[in-house]
């Protein structure tokens, strides 16, 4: 009678925990929704993300040092192919696609110290591990020059760069840039601090531009904030797209087998930390040394660490889970004691 007692006991304790499993909340972090995780090993600095909704793919390219090469992504992550161009590219930091045309932007300036950066642009791009040709474009800010690491293209192919500076800028080329000289930029808004990738809606009425920790909408027209919202944390969140369907944004990070997640569309402004130079800490011992962050905006609460809330949640869910436990531990042990 007494081992029936424990192994009715101990299938108790077992359905008793399952129950409390479920029915305990998750961390917030557990609802955030991966799209697809990069699977291709050689992708190991995605530092840009564009749709191509003529081949229903996806490309990406890797932060500098990978040269030439562009990478089309199925909708699952894996590889489909490459494209490659006989080019030496110094710090490749976006990719963008309008229309027919794939734009692979070479902007990227740790030390402000380039006269110029470039755009490569390709007609009718297709991930055939292939070597094409292209067009180049020459630009030059009209302030000296900025690290940037945000290529955006309207509806009417005029190319942007935002800087991925503490007071960040818009800057837009000519409607029709020339191959042959060096084009030079005009600054025409101010752009949220440490912008590391954005791209144009598809209404073209708005932008999203994404930092390491928020995603914020701009009006197209005045560039005035419209919405804004927190991401979900990422080891360096460096690109953001529209997803194929065009209802959703896609936001990816830097990193071997790095998850690209699903995000809504902000309307509305919600109060967000200010973004920092350089990517969030993971973990405390990880924390990287302070560095500069703008204030929050005019009627905004308190910054907060974005991560407070999760870190929280799963506080929380760890110390239910454990009394859980203990509980159930201890009605295992007064049972099976019953003669």
């Amino acid at each position: 009678m007494r081992h029936a007692a424990r192994r009715i006991a101990a299938r108790g304790a077992a359905l008793v925990a399952a129950v409390a499993l479920v029915a305990l909340p998750l961390p917030a972090s557990a609802a955030d929704t991966v799209e697809f995780t990069i699977s291709e090993r050689d992708i190991t600095e995605s530092s840009g993300l564009a749709r191509d909704t003529n081949s229903s793919l996806y490309w990406t390219v890797n932060d500098s040092g990978d040269g030439g090469v562009v990478y089309g992504l199925r909708p699952d992550g894996s590889l489909r192919g490459t494209l490659k161009y006989r080019a030496k590219p110094v710090d490749v930091e976006a990719v963008a696609m309008a229309g027919s045309r794939l734009y692979v932007a070479d902007i990227g300036d740790n030390q402000a110290s380039r006269d110029l950066v470039t755009v490569y642009a390709f007609g009718f791009p297709t991930a055939q591990n292939q070597t094409v040709s292209y067009n180049a474009y020459d630009f030059s800010y009209p302030d000296g020059p900025h690290d940037a690491e945000t290529l955006l293209v309207d509806g009417s192919g005029r190319l942007y760069l935002v800087t991925k500076e503490a007071a960040g800028g818009i800057y837009a080329a000519p409607q029709q840039p020339s191959g042959q000289g060096v084009n030079r930029l005009e600054r025409v808004g101010d752009a949220p601090a440490y912008v590391t990738d954005g791209v144009f809606l598809p209404d073209q009425n708005l932008f999203a531009l994404r930092t390491y920790l928020t995603v914020e909408t701009l009006a197209a027209d005045g560039y005035q904030p419209v919405g804004r919202a927190i991401l979900p944390v990422q080891p360096q969140g460096e690109s953001i797209a529209l997803s194929l369907d065009g209802s959703a944004l896609l936001v990816g990070s830097e990193g071997r087998s790095s998850k690209v997640f699903r995000v809504p569309v902000p309307s509305s402004l919600a109060a967000a930390p200010s973004a920092p130079a350089t990517p969030p800490a993971s973990s405390p011992a990880a924390a990287p040394s302070p560095t500069p962050t703008t204030e929050p905006d005019s009627g905004d609460t308190a910054a907060e660490d974005p991560n407070a809330g999760r870190g929280r949640a799963g506080t929380f869910w760890a110390l239910g889970l454990a009394g859980v436990v203990a509980v159930v531990a201890g009605a295992v042990v007064v049972l099976a004691k019953k003669p």
